[in-house]
């Protein structure tokens, strides 16, 4: 855990007590402390721009750190600092579900939110960071809710537009076979696939009204006004197309790369393969390392500490927010 005099185990231990008054049952029943540092900002983090974590460090975008005290499995920036959930409760070999939600502020001690998710569309936050969601579906009596944090004011609201299952003969194979799960999320509003389709809600009112085209769900591999695309045609020499057709080959510094998803309108992230080989073959012989580009120009830039490494995106980042930048041991 490093230096610190309080660690995250000692901190369940001690707040167990509190939460066994607290918590009258899972999911949406759970009473949350309304008082808690991570329920109302008052000095929040920069979410704009490359975020990204390595073992227990998450780095924002400018250059703050934030330590977890103890390898992160996913984590979300938001607020006053990074929401997060622990290694050791969500094992990375399968997809976690009901894991506890985390928090942690740039130099302060972590605490336990109350809250659950799963990894699969079950917590997001808003590009700004002033929002976090969680679709919280109990799957024991097949019902489902969307709860909305305003991090600025405070606030709560659960809405359970969406989630009417009256007509429903089975809600528990319902919701099983519904796989709901958050789809995208922009400042104003979350769209979710729930029990009744897709929904968008409004984040400051939680009203949710029947999901359209416009709703954010969006391809990873278009830039996120829509002028740039990556195109993936040959495997670790990616290009950046424009709508007008233009092709911009990305000056990465190695003579292999690949590209992953958008960052903002003009930055790309991805990475760049240094050593011998060809194709999409990475070998012992290889190191990679993380880079940002930039259209129109193709100038890249390397991230520092991230060669060789097992890096996390926010969660939820598409097409994944994982990226493993290790290489295969010889033999293997």
């Amino acid at each position: 855990m490093g230096s610190r005099g309080i660690t995250r185990s000692t901190l369940r231990a001690t707040a167990l007590v509190a939460l066994a008054v607290a918590l009258t049952s899972c999911g949406s029943d759970t009473d949350l402390d309304d008082d808690a540092a991570w329920r109302t900002s008052t000095d929040a983090v920069e979410t704009s721009g490359l975020v990204w974590a390595s073992g227990s460090t998450v780095h924002l975008p400018d250059d703050t750190t934030v330590d977890t005290g103890e390898p992160v499995r996913a984590f979300l920036p938001a607020g006053d600092g990074v929401f997060y959930v622990p290694e050791d409760e969500a094992p990375p070999d399968r997809p976690f579900t009901d894991a506890p939600l985390w928090f942690v502020a740039p130099g302060g001690e972590p605490e336990d939110t109350g809250l659950t998710v799963d990894e699969r569309g079950g917590v997001a936050t808003s590009p700004d960071g002033r929002f976090l969601v969680v679709l919280d579906a109990d799957y024991d009596e097949g019902s489902a809710t969307m709860r909305i944090f305003d991090l600025d004011t405070g606030e709560a609201i659960e809405s359970e537009d969406g989630m009417d299952t009256s007509g429903i003969d089975d809600p528990v194979d319902h919701l099983l076979e519904s796989e709901v799960e958050i789809l995208a999320i922009t400042d104003e509003q979350v769209t979710a696939r729930v029990i009744e389709g897709d929904v968008t809600y409004d984040l400051t009112t939680g009203e949710g009204t029947e999901a359209d085209d416009s709703s954010g769900v969006v391809d990873p591999l278009v830039s996120p006004d829509g002028a740039w695309r990556i195109d993936e045609s040959v495997a670790l020499r990616e290009l950046l197309v424009s709508e007008s057709g233009e092709q911009v080959v990305p000056d990465a510094g190695a003579e292999r790369w690949g590209l992953t998803t958008w960052v903002d309108a003009t930055t790309v992230l991805g990475y760049a393969v240094a050593g011998p080989g060809e194709g999409g073959e990475v070998g012992p012989d290889n190191t990679l390392t993380m880079i940002t580009c930039t259209v129109p120009d193709g100038a890249c830039a390397e991230v520092e500490g991230t060669t060789d490494q097992r890096l996390l995106l926010p969660l939820g980042t598409r097409p994944t927010y994982e990226l493993n930048l290790t290489t295969p041991e010889a033999g293997s």
